[in-house]
This record gives C-alpha cells, structure tokens and sequence, in this order.
C-alpha cells in the first residue's frame, strides 16, 4: 500500500509538472505569434505618424515659402536611418525639394521589374500638405521598413525575455511548492497509516 500511494504521489506530481510544462509552451508560442502581429501594426502606425508629423512641418514652411527651411526639412529626414528617401512636390506635381539620389517613381511603383532589389524593403508614404483648406502640395518619404521593424523588434524582444524569465521562475516556484506539498502529502499519508490501526486497536480492546 505504501508503496502504491508512494508511486501515485509521483505520478500526479509529474503530470502535473507536464500539463504546467505544456501551458507554459503554449503561451509562450501564443505570445511570439501576437507579438509578430502587433509589430507590423507598429510599424504602420509609427510610419504613418512619422509621415504626418513631417508634413505638418512641410505644410507650414511651405505655406511661408520658407525654402530654406523645407531644404532642412528634407535634410533631416534623409539623414534619418529609417528613412531612404524624401521629396516635396507643389499641388502639380512638381519636385520641389528631394533627397540626394532619390527612388524614381517608375521603381517605387514597380513598373521596372529590373529594380525589385532596389525597392526590397523600401515602403513609400504619401502625405497631402494643405494650407487651410486649399491643397497645396504633397510630401513622400520611403521608409526603410527593415529597419523599423528591427527598432520595435529589439524592444519587443527584451519585454518577451522578461516575460520568460518571469514564467520560468514561476514554473520553478510552483514546482519547488508542489514539491513541498506532496511531500507534506505524503507524511500525513504515513500518519494516519500508522494512526488508523491504533485506533482500531483501541476500539476492539474497548
């Protein structure tokens, strides 16, 4: 008998520690497949917001004719490592101010299938630049997306390997704490196992 609680004691230990083992895997699994998501969300919504925020710049020098400070503008940005490429153009269409070397339309659009390395990874974002309500030209900057997604892929991986870190202490608490509770288990097996036949000792002398 001591011997098959003792064996009954191990087997629910460690299929508890398995099913644990097992959720744990899961969430971590569960967790790697949200996070991918949500990092190509960011990469959307810090590209779009990048984009508004320059043109709102754009839109307010361009508005002041402030040349000077629209080719400043331009310079920041293309001295910016997530950005390839920006240019302003007038409500025509005109280039008004661009980067050194800037992708052509032609290759961002993909009409030259030759060009499919130069464009790899290279995500163009159009803003309209408005004074008022009067439309008065647009800005396009090309994104490097690579190296967004390497930026919020950095800081999302140091919170997931604290969130691991954080599981895996956890497991071990609760395993040290199962632990503890069917060796506690175990020696009140043991004491009613050598209690019960005193008492029916007892009884049957009585």
């Amino acid at each position: 008998m001591n011997k098959k609680m003792y064996y009954c004691l191990r087997f629910f230990q460690i299929s508890g520690l398995l099913v644990v083992s097992i959720i744990i895997i899961f969430q971590l699994n569960a967790l790697r497949v949200i996070s991918n998501e949500v990092r190509y969300q960011q990469t959307e919504k810090f590209s779009y917001s990048l984009t508004n925020l320059a043109a709102a710049e754009a839109a307010r020098y361009l508005a002041q004719q402030k040349n000077k400070d629209l080719q400043l503008l331009i310079n920041d940005l293309s001295n910016d490592p997530m950005v390839r490429d920006a240019t302003i153009y007038d409500n025509l269409g005109k280039v008004l101010f661009q980067s050194n070397e800037p992708l052509l339309l032609p290759i961002l659009l993909k009409i030259n299938p030759s060009s499919g390395k130069e464009i790899k990874g290279i995500i163009p974002y159009i803003a309209e630049l408005y004074k008022e309500d009067e439309k008065i030209g647009y800005i396009r900057i090309s994104l490097r997306q690579d190296h967004i997604l390497r930026i919020i892929f950095d800081s999302q991986e140091q919170t997931l390997e604290t969130l691991i870190s954080l599981l895996i202490l956890s497991f071990l608490a609760g395993s040290i704490i199962m632990a503890l509770f069917f060796k506690r288990l175990k020696g009140w097996y043991y004491r009613l196992n050598r209690l019960i036949p005193n008492l029916i000792t007892a009884n049957t002398k009585t």
